[in-house]
């Protein structure tokens, strides 16, 4: 279970940022895959990567990542689709079949942009192929953002791949991405103003404080609060100037949709929490995360120097909290 959100800030700067909310421990870390990379899906064809990408992702075999931005600012996040996700079959020698866990390496290594994305699509089909950590085949769908401003999300729907247009700029998890449209309907009066004061048979109600407003927004767990509450933060969030300042308000909305280990408990027992929280700067492709037991931020750039290397780069993480000492 996840959230994401993309925003395009005054300064041009656009992007995209997401919890990764998860169950069995993933272990994700910053890796950068160069440009030129050769990489071979689960299946065993062979792909030509033309661009590089950073995002978080681990060794599997070889690299997979669930979330980045690659060279051409083209960013992408993938979140569990739980009941809705559609595969098809493999079929011996079809190219073009990937697992749903690959698809975001297929984009962002081949992709430009979401025009391409758009023009291009149709190479590519999702199949039944469990990954190696999980066992199973992920259920899945898709966020991406691009130069341009748009954001758009990718769906199955009768095993084909179906691309929405997201003017909300956020995305859940299930129901599918129109339900969640439909479902703001219900939160119209939301706002960051104090409710009007009225009066009942001569009797006077005042509201007891600034926020009022904001009675009925949801603060719940579930896919449909965490997206109410995400895409009523992102449209009303105050604007910032700078760069770091719009990275410390994309990062205080993702705190109101991070879940603390051990509130929110799967029929099996399993704890579902925010293992890892990450927000890329499709301008710069900068790429700032925040592991669960840490407060400390962490930054990464996608270098030329990166970009030109063989092989898959992962990036040191520290341990502990990340505290300053003051005394």
């Amino acid at each position: 279970m996840c959230t994401s959100i993309s925003y395009i800030a005054e300064n041009q700067h656009i992007f995209l940022g997401r919890t990764m909310d998860f169950g069995p421990e993933l272990k994700g870390r910053p890796v950068v895959t160069p440009r030129n990379y050769e990489w071979t899906s689960q299946l065993g064809e062979h792909f030509h990567f033309d661009y590089g990408f950073i995002g978080i992702g681990r060794k599997l075999g070889d690299y997979l990542v669930a979330d980045g931005v690659n060279e051409k600012g083209l960013a992408m996040a993938e979140l569990y689709f739980a009941g809705e996700a559609e595969y098809a079959q493999p079929m011996s020698g079809k190219a073009g079949q990937l697992a749903p866990h690959e698809f975001i390496m297929w984009v962002l290594g081949k992709m430009a942009s979401i025009a391409d994305v758009r023009a291009s699509i149709d190479q590519i089909s999702l199949v039944d192929a469990p990954s190696a950590l999980l066992k199973v085949t992920s259920p899945l769908h898709f966020i991406l953002s691009d130069l341009s401003g748009a954001t758009v999300v990718i769906e199955t729907k009768d095993q084909s791949l179906q691309i929405i247009d997201d003017p909300i700029k956020v995305m859940a998890n299930s129901p599918d991405f129109n339900w969640h449209l439909t479902n703001l309907r219900n939160y119209l009066p939301l706002n960051p103003h104090s409710a009007p004061n009225r009066e009942i048979n001569g009797y006077k109600l005042n509201a007891f404080g600034p926020g009022s407003g904001t009675f009925g927004l949801p603060g719940g767990y579930t896919s449909p609060e965490r997206f109410v509450r995400a895409s009523y933060l992102l449209s009303n969030i105050e604007a910032a100037d700078t760069t770091e300042k719009n990275v410390v308000n994309l990062f205080r909305i993702l705190d109101n949709v991070t879940i603390p280990r051990g509130v929110k408990i799967k029929d099996d027992g399993s704890v579902d929490y925010t293992q890892y929280r990450s927000l890329v700067d499709l301008t710069t492709q900068t790429l700032y995360f925040q592991p669960y037991d840490s407060l400390q931020l962490y930054e990464a750039h996608l270098t030329e120097d990166l970009l030109n290397k063989s092989e898959v780069t992962e990036l040191p993480v520290g341990d502990g909290l990340g505290a300053t000492e003051l005394n």
